[in-house]
């Protein structure tokens, strides 16, 4: 290639598309003068499938432009740095005094206007001239950027970049690097999985229908335009924990979408998608507002009206909630049965037994399991006697119980077990969102579906209590926009979906999980920790399906 002079605009005259990447910049709090520092860096899997289809590509660019003083650079779909080819030295001293390595962000809100992080903001091709650079290190260079993009899915999987001195351009190689990304696309393709062909090939052989069609693989989803207007964000991250939970070939399940709208989905398995799953949703017209979620309150009988209710689960998993619910609308007054302890059992036990011989209102008996047993007669007792209150019990899970405590429990006919919120995945999101509104109603947050999913994920021994503590932390931090994995706190950034490990895997699982958090992320250490080499540890990760999501990792 000849060089042919492209003059660079001047400085005082910037573009629309500069202007609005300088103003995200200050925004983001970039300095100017920026000189190096603490540039945030995660560790990449250097056998990643966009790296795989951009090799031979990479190697004939640098075959190409040797001699040419240009560079080439390629960051991956977290704008974090994965490749680096210099035929201009000064460049790679630029990147290596600024701390901008292997694995090093180069996004707008870290390093300000450059031709990878501006085309990752803009999903556009784009040529940054020297003082078109936000921060001064760069205004010695122009750069060209140009989006890598997954032909089937169009999602963003990279960014390649071509850059050189600012007094040197030419206008041949903007076409130069979008043929060498579309180079990389292709190859992407070609190097697709069998598994995601088929799928493809399932998901048209029904798209043109008129109803909802979705289908779900491994790193890949599709929809037809009437799922796409169908469907939220937070539904995709539904159907991803569904489609985890499939253990049959068919299945058909009631939800009600984020939109509000209620559905009955119908799932099938792909034969040879590895896991890929047909969606078919069909709107349904439900007698009730509430949600129809496949985890809600299990009612053991419902059709009794007299004699106290039973409201069991785990602590955290909203008894008391869900006591205020079917109490409605009555108030209610709760009896701890902790508050024993303190007030002593002969006191506790005339408070309770002379409100229970008044009629009217409802009382709410918490945690039954803790109740000594000369109380449980007193209980026993009112409930024998009827007229007074309406009267709920709460306590453990049932199968928890023994004796005494299980055989108050028996008495009531209508008892409602509260799953944990780990089995509540495909509610996660409606739970969240209420809690976002009842901790800040003013808080304008969205959660992505890659959130909900890894928020799904969790063990979650504290149920309700420990998700609320989750999202407290992030309204402290974010109250407007969407909220990304990293806006987490660290420990729940890192997630396996573990539904079908075994217990040997779950023990191994859980082991790597440790080091990792032990390590703060850094995979290099975790392996010495754990003996393995790290190349093992990648092979594990992958196969035991461990994510790190936003983990700070060095």
């Amino acid at each position: 290639m000849s060089p042919m002079p492209d003059p660079a605009p001047r400085a005082s005259v910037r573009r629309h598309e500069i202007e609005l990447s300088w103003m995200r910049s200050k925004l983001s709090g970039v300095p100017p003068e920026f000189s190096g520092g603490d540039v945030p860096v995660a560790e990449f899997d250097p056998n990643s499938r966009l790296y795989d289809a951009a090799a031979s590509v990479l190697d004939r660019m640098g075959d190409e432009l040797a001699g040419s003083s240009f560079s080439v650079v390629l960051a991956d779909r977290d704008c974090r740095l994965v490749y680096r080819w210099f035929d201009d030295p000064r460049f790679e001293s630029t990147l290596d005094e600024l701390g901008i390595r292997d694995g090093a962000d180069l996004a707008e809100g870290t390093v300000g206007t450059n031709a990878v992080g501006t085309t990752f903001e803009t999903r556009k091709g784009i040529i940054i001239h020297g003082a078109e650079h936000y921060i001064e290190p760069f205004k010695t260079f122009t750069c060209y950027g140009h989006p890598i993009r997954h032909p089937v899915t169009r999602r963003l999987e990279g960014v390649l970049d071509i850059t050189g001195s600012s007094d040197v351009s030419n206008p041949l190689l903007a076409p130069f690097l979008a043929r060498a990304a579309q180079d990389i696309q292709q190859r992407l393709l070609d190097q697709a999985k069998t598994s995601e062909r088929v799928l493809l090939a399932a998901f048209q052989s029904v798209a043109r229908q008129r109803r909802a069609i979705a289908a779900v693989g491994e790193d890949i989803v599709l929809t037809n335009r009437t799922a796409l207007d169908l469907l939220g964000p937070a539904d995709y991250a539904v159907m991803r924990m569904l489609t985890e939970d499939l253990d049959r070939g068919t299945r058909s399940i009631d939800l009600t979408l984020d939109s509000g709208i209620a559905v009955r989905v119908h799932l099938t398995r792909i034969a040879g998608a590895d896991g890929g799953t047909l969606f078919h949703f069909d709107p349904i017209a439900m007698p009730s507002a509430r949600p129809v979620l496949p985890s809600r309150p299990h009612e053991v009988e419902t059709t009794s009206s007299a004699g106290p209710v039973m409201v069991a689960g785990a602590r955290g998993t909203g008894r008391s909630a869900e006591v205020r619910r079917l109490a409605r609308p009555n108030t209610v007054e709760f009896r701890n049965c902790a508050d024993v302890a303190v007030e002593g059992e002969s006191a506790w036990g005339k408070r309770l037994r002379e409100r229970l011989e008044r009629p009217g209102g409802a009382v709410c008996v918490e945690h039954i399991d803790l109740l000594p047993a000369a109380l449980i007669d007193v209980l026993a007792e009112a409930i024998s006697n009827g007229g007074g209150p309406r009267l709920y019990l709460t306590s453990l899970p049932l199968s928890e119980l023994d004796g005494a405590h299980a055989a108050l429990a028996a008495v009531c006919l209508r008892r409602v077990e509260l799953p944990p919120l780990r089995e509540r995945g495909p509610e996660l999101a409606t739970i969240a969102q209420r809690m976002v509104r009842e901790l800040d109603p003013t808080a304008g947050i969205r959660l992505l579906p890659s959130v909900i999913e890894v928020l799904a994920a969790q063990p979650w021994p504290g149920n309700l209590h420990e998700l609320k503590a989750v999202v407290s932390y992030v309204l402290q931090r974010r109250r407007v926009g969407d909220v990304t994995v990293g806006d987490l706190p660290a420990a729940y950034r890192l997630v396996s979906r573990v539904r079908r490990l075994s217990g040997r895997e779950r023990a191994e699982r859980d082991a790597i999980i440790e080091a990792l958090r032990r390590h703060d992320g850094n995979k290099l250490q975790a392996a010495r920790d754990l003996g393995i080499s790290r190349t093992t540890l990648y092979a594990r990760l992958k196969a035991l399906r461990i994510t790190d999501g936003g983990l700070s990792i060095s």
